[in-house]
This record gives C-alpha cells, structure tokens and sequence, in this order.
C-alpha cells in the first residue's frame, strides 16, 4: 500500500461519507483505486481502521 505516513491523519467527513455513499456502485478497480487516494495521506493506524471500515461496505449488498 502507498502512502508515507506522514500526513495528518485527518479525515474529511464528507469525502469519506460521499466514497462510502457510493462505495457499492463503483467498479472494483474504482473502489481500489478511490481507496488507495483516501488512505495515502494517513498514518498506519488510521489506515488499516479505515481499510476495514471500506472492506465491511464491500460485503454488504449492493443497492440496484
């Protein structure tokens, strides 16, 4: 995973709940690539909270 860990480790609250609103309707390779870009700035810790959070969206089911 990229990232240097240095960033603030601050989360914008309507980025995140704007990509997890649409988490379900994305393409894999979207959702990778989408994920990759919100975690490159947060230290290890944050980063793998939020990871799981993402990887908990994925098994839920889709909306049609």
């Amino acid at each position: 995973m990229g990232g240097t860990a240095s960033g603030t480790g601050k989360v914008d609250p309507k980025r995140a709940s704007d990509l997890a609103e649409m988490w379900g309707k994305l393409p894999e390779k979207e959702r990778a690539e989408a994920l990759r870009g919100f975690l490159r700035d947060l230290p290890p810790k944050e980063r793998a909270v939020i990871e799981q959070y993402f990887n908990n969206l994925k098994k839920m089911p889709k909306d049609k």
